[in-house]
């Protein structure tokens, strides 16, 4: 690999990538979950929140950067764990595809596959690969989905993405108003988001739906500090042109979760105050005609400079 990409120990001593752009900013990627821990700009400046009590022992899942959930958002299946299982799993370096691209963009990808313990909790065969790619103002995040056979299996998918901020009661969220969302706080009540911007005073979980299905729909938030603009994010879905479906092509949900006291993890506790997670997947509804189908869920994480 590149000299820019760097595999050594990390949090607990698990196996962890590092990926050094040249103008400074900083990725790193723990194997445990595909886990992105780290995102640095050139500056230092964190933008990922991950948990002081977050837990780095190749059991449990890593609370905090971005988390792969797949293929179960929440617990519908009470025999899979919470989530699924990809963010509890080794997954493999592919060396071949990590590389330099001729505008200085990084990339490293992991793959994973079904093994003997995932088929006893889901009984599929399935294909991920996961490309993680650092530019000078940006964090790409594209994770592939890929059903290799003719037996049909439904899924859901999300990019788990915690982000950090100076102050949950001094930040918010732009961009949603007019949104449709489930209000997971108020027993999925579906409600519209009036407000230019969500707000944090309370517990929130919504699950911000795709106004309209199809390719080239883009779903987009940004989060405010203190009324400047700190992060944006920007995600889409796309499939192969070889790919089967019956129906229409998924457009990404948004996920904004803070879970406040009431509902913060052990691992979390007071992490609440300095987090907010905008997260975009596939759980509104579960996508459930993938026929040797090949679809890639994209996030772009944008840091605003001062």
């Amino acid at each position: 690999m590149d000299p820019n990409i760097d595999l050594g120990k990390g949090l607990g001593g698990l196996p962890m990538i590092r990926m050094t752009h040249s103008s400074g900013s900083v990725c790193e990627i723990h194997i445990w979950g595909a886990t992105v821990t780290s995102y640095r700009l050139a500056s230092g400046q964190e933008v990922l929140f991950l948990s002081p009590d977050a837990v780095f022992d190749g059991v449990k899942a890593i609370r905090g950067g971005i988390p792969v959930v797949f293929p179960q958002f929440g617990q519908p299946n009470k025999n899979m764990p919470s989530h699924g299982f990809a963010r509890i799993q080794n997954w493999t370096i592919d060396k071949k595809k990590c590389s330099v691209h001729k505008n200085g963009m990084l990339e490293v990808v992991l793959t994973l596959e079904q093994s003997d313990e995932t088929m006893k909790l889901w009984p599929f065969e399935f294909q991920l690969e996961y490309a993680i790619r650092l530019s000078g103002d940006s964090l790409q995040t594209a994770l592939t989905i890929h059903n290799p056979h003719l037996v049909e299996w439904s899924f859901q998918t999300l990019l788990h993405t915690y982000l950090r901020v100076p102050d949950i009661a001094s930040t918010s969220v732009a961009g949603l108003q007019g949104a449709s969302y489930v209000d997971k706080v108020e027993d999925g009540a579906v409600k519209t988001e009036s407000n230019p911007e969500v707000k944090f005073s309370e517990r929130t979980d919504r699950i911000y739906q795709a106004s309209t299905g199809g390719l080239g729909v883009v779903a987009a938030a940004t989060v405010k500090s203190q009324g400047k603009d700190l992060v944006s994010i920007e995600a889409t879905c796309s499939r192969a042109a070889n790919s089967t479906w019956s129906g229409a092509t998924p457009s990404p949900d948004l996920v904004v979760w803070n879970p406040f006291p009431e509902a913060s993890p052990s691992d979390l506790k007071g992490g609440y105050k300095h987090m907010v997670c905008v997260e975009p997947g596939l759980v509104s509804e579960a996508v459930t005609t993938l026929i040797q189908g090949r679809m890639t869920l994209t996030q772009t994480i944008f840091s605003h400079k001062d």
